[in-house]
């Protein structure tokens, strides 16, 4: 099976006299989870518009399996926006239907796959309910369903759990990584930077029009790690603030966050006499979280183009 590539090349996007996306550039393979993450403003949306030719870049292109975006039909692709786009006083049956018979579905087949669907996001009572007479969480996972009932190559979903209590949360992403395991291209772009760090394998931080980092997230969080150590125990460990060479960086009760001071005092040396106070309950190098590495890098530009 071949792989499924999307490249995003030297992309450059104004509006008037505002730039945009500058010179953006990611690729995008099947098998991965891509996290397009940035503030407001930052020009997420319309990277995911172009993706979706509803807007044309000024400036670079788009590709998919290395041909134009231009040149591919509409059903090559899904996507669920920030601003949700149903039709209130329909149902919900025909409102599926009628966005599957869009993506090239025959309506029974669109009607198959929506009740399966919406059986399995547990929400097939609504079926012939009206979008307007539905929660906005139930009127989300309608729009979810809607974006990748065709079984696009592409799905792109904006804030795709906002809404969601942690149970939907939960089968949202049992989709998602089904979804993925057919060789599929998926781009997910969120505020939520725990579900990032969970669900993304590469994601791109986008911030004033620019590309700020771009990588796999396990390299990312090893670039930014402080060389600092987490040590939890089963009971205070006071004495540990006192050895020579080691600065606490975060004390709780039983749990230290620290860096060692070169030539100071080993690891292992203080391993072994924390060992003969207490048990040990966890040990692990510490790397910062998704979330710290955003506010970091975000405050870094911003400092210097201030």
């Amino acid at each position: 099976m071949s792989e499924n590539i999307l490249e995003v090349r030297n992309v450059s996007k104004s509006f008037k006299e505002q730039v945009v996306l500058k010179n953006l550039s990611f690729t995008v393979k099947s098998g991965e989870t891509f996290g397009l993450l940035g503030p407001n403003g930052a020009g997420k949306t319309t990277t995911m518009r172009m993706i979706m030719n509803i807007l044309q870049p000024d400036e670079g292109e788009i590709l998919f399996q290395g041909q134009p975006r231009q040149r591919l039909k509409g059903v090559h692709f899904g996507y669920l926006p920030e601003e949700r786009g149903l039709y209130p006083r329909a149902r919900v049956l025909d409102v599926l239907v009628y966005f599957g018979t869009l993506n090239d579905l025959a309506p029974r087949k669109a009607e198959v796959e929506a009740i399966r669907y919406l059986d399995r996001l547990g929400i097939i009572e609504y079926t012939d309910t009206r979008i307007n007479e539905l929660s906005k969480g139930i009127q989300q996972k309608i729009q979810f369903i809607a974006a990748f009932l065709h079984d696009p190559d592409v799905l792109i979903l904006d804030e795709p759990f906002t809404g969601l209590d942690p149970i939907n949360q939960s089968v949202l992403q049992e989709i998602l990584e089904e979804f993925k395991k057919k060789n599929k291209v998926l781009i997910l772009s969120t505020h939520m930077m725990d579900q990032a760090e969970k669900m993304c394998d590469h994601i791109c931080l986008i911030n004033q029009a620019q590309v700020v980092i771009d990588g796999s997230v396990s390299n990312i969080r090893k670039r930014f790690r402080e060389d600092a150590y987490y040590l939890e125990a089963d009971a205070p460990i006071p004495f540990i603030s006192s050895l020579k060479g080691i600065q606490i960086l975060e004390e709780g009760k039983n749990n230290y966050k620290f860096v060692l001071e070169e030539g100071s005092v080993s690891l292992a040396e203080i391993l072994k006499q924390v060992e003969q106070k207490t048990k040990i309950r966890k040990f692990e190098v510490f790397e910062p979280s998704l979330h710290d590495i955003f506010i970091r890098l975000i405050q870094e530009q911003t400092e210097v183009k201030s």
